[in-house]
């Protein structure tokens, strides 16, 4: 073949492999998609979380180099067999999975992983690094993982601690079955002059010509109200505080007993509720609690007597100061029912 022909030839073979990897370059990497999601939105410490991505190669052309590094939060523990951090690192290491993918194809996979301790999680970042035609020059797109991860308070392990709050658990939900319930009125009875004047019936007492009062049937609807004060104090016992409302709210479901949580912080109040949606953003907003004071805890302690009816109160806070103590006694007394106090200063022992 004659030596033109032969440059002719060599010019075109390189400019089509330019062109190739031109596009290789700019449009190959494009083609590669990337979704990931967790198996759940609320979690607790050491509790294992998975998350499950999924790679697709929309193109015509094949990828023999996919590669997909995960920087994941340095508060998150990866649970993978054989996976080991290297400990005093400045730097934190990539958890990374090698592939291939043929035109149309879908690489699934998962990574277990579990949190260090409470809080919000945006779980971290991907590295996804695709080769080009030749294999000359890697291409390289990073974004933040587009999901978050909410860890709520570990429960109390020490469960003899909670000796009052079990006994006093007992007694809300024995009080459930004996108090009356002012919209039930089963029929009516003569005025004895111990019932109070405003359950006196007008109604039947102009029709009878004597005094007669609404003979009431028994509720079970007795509600808890769990009061939470979130004073600054060291980092031990305000944790210790937000695992004791996490385990009470527990114990609270175990024993359907509506509950409400008020808070002179971050924990903000919620309506008087049972079930697992009343539930999980009551865990959710524990998590998210930076334990950030808002009022004074006397406040929700006086609100609280003014407007007490028959309910069981449950009081958290870091120490029992004498203060605290004077309000527990004023809504003691206006709500005619025994307040139960759990206190987190044990952690501070233990710290």
């Amino acid at each position: 073949m004659p030596w033109p022909y032969i440059a002719y030839a060599l010019l075109c073979v390189t400019l089509t492999l330019g062109i190739v990897e031109y596009r290789s370059l700019k449009r190959w990497n494009q083609r590669v998609s990337f979704r990931c999601q967790l198996d759940m939105r609320l979690s607790e410490p050491g509790e294992t979380v998975t998350l499950r991505y999924r790679i697709c190669n929309t193109g015509f052309w094949p990828m023999s180099s996919v590669s997909l590094s995960f920087l994941f939060d340095k508060e998150l523990e990866i649970l993978e067999e054989g996976w080991q951090e290297t400990e005093g690192k400045a730097v934190r290491d990539l958890f990374t999975v090698n592939s291939c993918l043929l035109p149309h194809r879908v690489l699934q996979g998962k990574v277990r992983l579990a949190c260090r301790e409470r809080g919000l999680y945006t779980v971290g970042r991907v590295y996804l690094e695709t080769g080009d035609f030749l294999g000359l020059r890697p291409v390289v797109r990073s974004f933040d993982l587009p999901v978050s991860l909410v860890c709520t308070a570990a429960p109390v392990q020490d469960v003899p601690r909670l000796e009052p709050l079990g006994g006093f658990l007992g007694d809300v939900s024995v009080r459930r079955f004996i108090l009356e319930d002012p919209s039930l009125v089963l029929g009516y009875r003569e005025y004895s002059g111990r019932e109070p004047i405003k359950a006196i019936s007008w109604t039947q007492t102009a029709k009878t010509g004597r005094l007669m009062v609404k003979n009431h049937d028994f509720t079970v609807d007795v509600d808890v109200a769990v009061l939470v004060d979130l004073e600054a104090c060291s980092k031990p016992v305000a944790e210790r505080c937000l695992s004791l409302v996490r385990t009470v709210c527990d114990e609270l479901e175990g024993l359907r007993i509506p509950y409400t949580v008020h808070s002179n912080g971050d924990l903000y109040s919620t309506q008087k509720g049972v079930g697992k949606t009343h539930n999980f953003e009551i865990q959710r907003r524990i998590g998210l609690s930076r334990f950030m004071r808002r009022l004074g805890f006397s406040h929700i302690l006086d609100r609280s007597a003014a407007d007490a009816h028959r309910r069981g109160y449950i009081v958290v806070v870091p120490a029992l100061t004498q203060e605290i103590a004077a309000g527990v006694r004023r809504l003691q007394a206006a709500s005619g029912t025994r307040v139960c106090v759990l206190t987190g200063e044990e952690a501070a022992a233990n710290a």
